[in-house]
């Protein structure tokens, strides 16, 4: 017997314990190892490991996603990430490697996050990809970060609105894409077009950030029947990075009415100033 790679395979399929179908499916694209067994009448049978009846084991061919880097404290970092989309088989662990100029460090993880200590006054870089029985497919997600950095180079992303009432709402946004560097806190700005109301909302105050999942924050003390704008600001160490998102256009409900929908994405924006 020998084993050997390739990336695709004809196989006749048994639709019971009878004799084989007439029917071949082709299975491409698997990187993976199969045993062969010697030719019988001409045709080679080929044993591989089956996932879901379907597709043998194979290596991921989409690497992790969302990585995501959140400050502990002075010189801790907590790395988090969710699993690729196109896992193939069962993941084993994920290989998350932290490096700069100076050093480099290797850690073995079975869960989606890991603590790590870093130096505040250096910059970062991070990857991390999933290994299973086959290896990692070669794909890898990567971010860089430093507690002390410049500011966001772009704002909170897909903001919206939900639970609008007469006099509350809550504001729904995820972080921005490019952070550079660990994000403190969040400034909501409300304006009514005759005033600015600023609330900064500290990442320690909000809910643990998971990835790919929304932020909060509830707002209250609105004015029934009012039209308000609303943006978004994120901030490190070094400022807001001078970018915020596009302001949206709020109504809130008259005393005493009902809102049916429950989501508000709203597209019809504002000047940037007030």
């Amino acid at each position: 017997m020998t084993w050997f790679p390739f990336t695709g395979l004809y196989i006749q399929m048994r639709r019971d314990a009878g004799a084989p179908s007439d029917v071949q499916e082709r299975l491409a694209n698997l990187r993976s190892f199969f045993q062969s067994i010697y030719p019988r009448d001409g045709v080679i049978s080929v044993s591989c490991f089956v996932l879901n009846n379907r597709k043998c084991v194979s290596d991921p061919d989409s690497p992790p996603q969302f990585l995501l880097a959140r400050t502990l404290s002075d010189y801790e970092v907590e790395l988090s990430w969710e699993p690729p989309k196109q896992v193939n088989s069962e993941i084993l662990y994920y290989k998350v490697r932290v490096w700069n100029e100076s050093s480099e460090v290797w850690y073995n993880v079975t869960g989606s996050s890991v603590v790590i200590s870093v130096d505040s006054r250096s910059r970062f870089n991070a990857s991390v990809s999933s290994w299973t029985r086959l290896g990692d497919g070669g794909v890898l997600v990567y971010i860089t970060f430093s507690i002390m950095d410049a500011g966001p180079s772009d704002p909170p992303q897909n903001v919206s609105v939900v639970n609008l009432t007469s006099s509350s709402l809550t504001v729904l946004w995820l972080p921005p894409s490019q952070p550079n560097g660990i994000i403190l806190h969040y400034t909501l700005y409300c304006s009514n077009n005759i005033t600015v109301r600023k609330q900064i909302i500290p990442v320690s105050q909000l809910d643990p950030v998971s990835p790919g999942k929304n932020l909060s924050y509830r707002l209250s003390g609105l004015r029934g029947g009012q039209t308000y704008s609303l943006w978004l600001t994120s901030s490190t160490l070094q400022g807001d990075g001078g970018v915020q998102t596009e302001p949206l256009h709020i109504l809130t409900l008259e005393d005493g009415q009902s809102l049916s929908v429950t989501r508000t994405v709203c597209t019809d924006f504002f000047p940037t100033s007030f």
